[in-house]
């Protein structure tokens, strides 16, 4: 329904543009076009109709207003409950809502090693449900080993733990992160007091070759 709406107001909005622009630019010119299709109409509606046209109009009126009609029980009708049912379940009915399935793909999903964040897209199939995943993973990250795991979790926590239907395959997006570059000793003191970050910084101070223990000379 929403995207018959989408259609009927882009229509709109494209009519009502060029009868805007021409009714504001040109008024009186606008009106006179009008006037002249209003008397149009009103000179073949004057003019007496058969039995048989009557019908037809009958007909396509009554067709229309069920149109209508069923348009508008779409529009106000109660939306559905986002939820699937569960296939494996005797004796009874069950529904797992969409927000609980994102989130037991995230809890299963996100601590694997590479992946730094996953966001699951839940879409509701008749007789099942339709996953996408965007990820984003480390750049050092091993990426064929991790799509297949990404996947074959997405197809277990979807079908054997919460006991839906995965219609077709897990479709993956995957971004990739640079790591960060290690800080090192002398930019993290930098940061606390210039002086110890340029002390560190600087060319070590030579102390020259020093005695391992016992090699010193002793007395005779």
């Amino acid at each position: 329904m929403n995207a018959f709406n989408r259609i009927i107001v882009t229509l709109l909005l494209l009519a009502l543009i060029p009868i805007v622009t021409v009714a504001l630019i040109v008024p009186q010119e606008a009106v006179d076009l009008l006037q002249e299709g209003l008397d149009r109409i009103e000179g073949q509606l004057g003019t007496s109709v058969s039995t048989g046209e009557l019908m037809i109009r009958v007909g396509l009126a009554l067709l229309i207003d069920v149109v209508l009609i069923f348009l508008l029980y779409l529009e106000l009708r109660r939306p559905p409950k986002h939820g699937v049912p569960v296939r494996q379940v005797k004796g009874g009915e069950a529904q797992i809502t969409i927000d609980s399935v994102i989130g037991q793909l995230e809890y299963h999903l996100d601590p694997l090693p590479g992946v730094l964040d996953v966001k699951p897209d839940v879409i509701p199939r008749r007789g099942g449900v339709q996953v996408a995943l965007e990820v984003e993973m480390a750049a050092d990250a091993n990426m064929a080993a991790n799509i297949e795991e990404l996947s074959a979790i997405t197809r277990r926590v979807v079908e054997e733990e919460m006991g839906l239907k995965l219609k077709g395959k897990p479709k993956l997006n995957l971004r990739t992160v640079p790591s960060p570059r290690p800080v090192t000793s002398a930019e993290l003191f930098g940061a606390i007091s210039p002086e110890i970050g340029e002390d560190l910084e600087a060319e070590p101070t030579d102390f020259g070759e020093v005695d391992e223990p016992g090699s010193a000379d002793t007395p005779e």
